[in-house]
């Protein structure tokens, strides 16, 4: 099994276009070329790790999502803070804790599918 580099700069210009940073401002941080970004995302060229780390950075998003298809809203901050916050939890309010997520993570589906509908 290959790396698939088209679907690697596909996730990678959904992030970026999700986020509303240009090809222009993408290259300007990693001091590259916009055609070096253009051809990233189209596949063209083999991004190598450490080009990848400083993209997802800068998008602020999981390098497991580039990788892996993983979720890009996720920035990178909020899960170590949440990785923070649950290690600092008692482990006997860990169940309740788990029935709030799952509460919020209810209510925001129903008002998702609900606003979609009008």
């Amino acid at each position: 099994m290959g790396i698939d580099y088209k679907l690697i700069g596909q996730r990678l210009a959904k992030c970026r276009k999700e986020k509303h940073i240009t090809q222009e401002q993408l290259a300007e941080y990693l001091d590259v070329s916009t055609a070096f970004i253009s051809r990233i995302e189209c596949g063209r060229t083999q991004i190598n790790l450490e080009r990848l780390v400083q993209i997802c950075h800068f998008l602020e998003i999981e390098p497991s999502y580039i990788l892996q298809g993983a979720d890009c809203a996720s920035p990178v901050y909020m899960n170590d803070e949440l990785s923070q916050l649950l290690s600092e939890c008692p482990k006997e309010a860990l169940p309740l804790v788990k029935r709030i997520l799952e509460d919020v993570i209810a209510h925001f589906n129903q008002n998702s599918s609900s606003s979609d509908k009008h």
